[in-house]
């Protein structure tokens, strides 16, 4: 169930980001990669920044994302 439910949401975004002008997109996307490099930062694992960060980086470099291009960081 739990698995069926992330692809819906997975889903539910991508054709959000698909309706946004591709500025806008970067934008949201940058947010969402803020997040979750926040979480990992305050995660008392290590496995999570070696594995995990490395692999947001590549995600961010592949889709031309810097990791200001949101403005304020939360």
């Amino acid at each position: 169930m739990k698995k069926r439910l992330l692809n819906l949401a997975l889903s539910a975004v991508g054709e959000i980001l698909k309706k946004l002008p591709p500025d806008k997109a970067r934008e949201v996307v940058d947010d969402m990669l803020d997040k979750v490099e926040k979480k990992i930062e305050e995660s008392p694992s290590k496995i999570d920044d070696a594995l995990v960060q490395p692999l947001l980086g590549f995600v961010r470099s592949v889709l031309s994302i810097p990791d200001d291009i949101g403005g304020d960081e939360d």
